[in-house]
């Protein structure tokens, strides 16, 4: 406790770090609102029960993290750390999160899992080198424990809440008279789990906003990376 408020201390002087991690917790969050919480379940309701789609579609998504994986540890990554986590994460949630919304079969969601998969160890890999270069050694592991802190305090919260707002509010709206809800169903189709899609369709649009806004803040524009 006491190492964590050396870190909160710090993170109050340093800002910008602040900020990526503020911004990691969030996308902590949106993730497992959706992807670790009803995916599943939506890919079930959309495809007749398929457990077969449901199979491909989470293996891509699996495949995907290890293919994104050896191109970081292979390729020559840009100077740009901060566009590089903000960008790559944008790519995720535009690409992923809304075609996985929009498909109604298993070649547009295998898709959408390579959009969501692949980004990702992009975006780890440039909040660690953030963190490592922007932060004196000495400090490092108090830093590390307030973003362990509140990325594993988001997680179990997002898990929670998931599926009592897709079941309690995103399937109510989807199913109700308002012209909104009527547009949405001719995007994303009337049928079980349109609720679900749309929370996709919310979960991309926040990701992807929060990661364009964070991109071009001022306090974390400033960090430099040698």
């Amino acid at each position: 406790l006491s190492g964590m408020k050396e870190g909160f201390s710090y993170l109050k002087i340093n800002k910008g770090i602040l900020y990526i991690i503020i911004s990691m917790t969030l996308l902590n969050f949106l993730s497992r609102l959706s992807y670790e919480n009803i995916l599943s379940p939506m890919i079930l309701a959309r495809s007749n029960n398929s457990e077969f789609t449901l199979g491909v579609v989470t293996s891509i998504l699996g495949l995907g993290g290890i293919i994104g994986g050896l191109i970081v540890s292979t390729v020559k990554l840009p100077q740009n750390k901060v566009k590089m986590l903000f960008y790559s994460a944008t790519f995720s949630f535009l690409f992923g999160d809304l075609l996985m919304a929009f498909g109604q079969n298993i070649y547009v969601w295998s898709i959408a899992a390579v959009a969501a998969s692949v980004p990702i160890p992009f975006t780890l890999a440039a909040q660690s080198v953030l963190i490592y270069n922007n932060v004196k050694t000495e400090m490092q592991g108090r830093v590390f424990a307030v973003r362990n802190a509140m990325k594993f305090t988001a997680i179990p919260i997002a898990i929670l809440l998931g599926g009592a707002i897709s079941e309690y509010i995103f399937e109510p709206f989807i199913h109700g008279a308002s012209n909104l809800a009527a547009f949405l169903r001719t995007l994303i189709g009337d049928t079980n789990g349109s609720g679900m899609a749309l929370m996709f369709i919310f979960t991309g649009i926040m990701g992807s906003l929060s990661c364009l806004l964070l991109a071009n803040n001022k306090q974390v524009k400033k960090i430099n990376v040698q």
